[in-house]
């Protein structure tokens, strides 16, 4: 039942307040003004960073299976990547259809489990290409399983990919996949936790009126150690040609001939004491025996050591490299 206040009441009530007899209920402060709550297990600023060199390990990747899958297949294949995105676990699993290849694997020395994924109508026309035939006859995939032929085909497909990603990865970081288990069902391919954030990179593989997709998913907890690496610009890999042209390079430098001259010490002497020098004098030089004595390559002062011999010999024992001409 309501309390309603009498008019004499509401008087002597707004007299209270207008005389400071009563206090009038302080406004609601917000006691968190100026700080924004944040949540530490979520990643959310993981879902807008660039990855040059991450990129680049893509393109090379794809390269690498478009020339690899069109000789396992004996056709050419037109593989295109799709932008890489970054997205919760949870949220990329669920756009997953069932049957799925999912094929888990580890990436040495890295932590955690990665995933490709494999497109199902993409994996029945492997199939079907590897046993002889054309690939583009249409095969119901809701309802049914993997048999066991068709998933040692897919083992042998997985393998090459696995292979191409250590020869993508080796550049920045070199790696050893390992193959850990498939699943069908996305339930139980669990590589982190819904939440976590993933790198998703799609391939889309076109085999003559067959199109699906090859997928790879790793967490980017994974790559915690070469994060660094990873968002700053790539130097391109360098090709067995340039290695080759480097080496070559290197020994040709090795092989080119130069003077190497010790300077023992130096004195001033007059014109006239240089003509009266006969064999057996003695010329006093600006050095003590224990000082160190310059040595010089192409004329530049390279090192600094000791005069001597070894084995009947002169020889040079160098102490210490000159690194600043003007000081050392």
């Amino acid at each position: 039942m309501e309390q309603i206040l009498s008019q004499d009441e509401v008087d002597a009530l707004l007299k209270g307040i207008a005389g400071g007899e009563i206090e009038e209920p302080e406004e609601a402060t917000d006691e968190g003004a100026g700080y924004v709550r944040y949540d530490f297990t979520k990643q959310e600023g993981a879902l807008h960073i660039r990855m040059p060199a991450m990129e680049v390990i893509n393109d090379s990747f794809l390269r690498a299976i478009r020339s690899s899958l069109s000789a396992m297949l004996r056709r050419i294949l037109d593989i295109t990547a799709t932008p890489m995105e970054f997205d919760r676990f949870g949220a990329f699993v669920r756009t997953l259809p069932v049957p799925s290849s999912l094929q888990i694997f580890k990436m040495d020395p890295f932590r955690g489990h990665a995933l490709i994924v494999l497109e199902p109508r993409l994996v029945f026309a492997f199939v079907e290409t590897f046993l002889g035939g054309s690939g583009t006859r249409n095969v119901r995939i809701e309802g049914r399983d993997f048999t066991a032929i068709e998933q040692r085909l897919i083992r042998r497909l997985v393998n090459q990919l696995l292979a191409d990603m250590e020869k993508a990865w080796h550049s920045l970081q070199p790696i050893k996949v390992q193959y850990v288990r498939s699943e069908i069902n996305p339930q139980f391919a669990k590589i982190c936790q819904p939440e976590d954030v993933v790198i998703i990179n799609r391939y889309e593989v076109d085999m003559d009126r067959s199109v699906g997709s090859i997928t790879t998913c790793i967490p980017l907890t994974n790559l915690e150690s070469v994060k660094k690496k990873l968002m700053t610009t790539f130097q391109r890999e360098k090709s067995e040609e340039d290695i080759i042209q480097q080496r070559i390079l290197q020994e040709n430098i090795k092989n080119v001939p130069v003077e190497f001259k010790v300077e023992l010490g130096s004195a001033v002497l007059s014109a006239g004491d240089i003509i009266g020098l006969e064999v057996g004098d003695v010329i006093k030089l600006d050095r003590r025996q224990d000082d160190l004595l310059p040595a010089f390559v192409a004329g530049v002062r390279k090192y600094m050591g000791t005069a001597g011999a070894h084995r009947g010999n002169k020889a040079f024992l160098i102490k210490k490299k000159v690194l600043d001409q003007e000081r050392d």
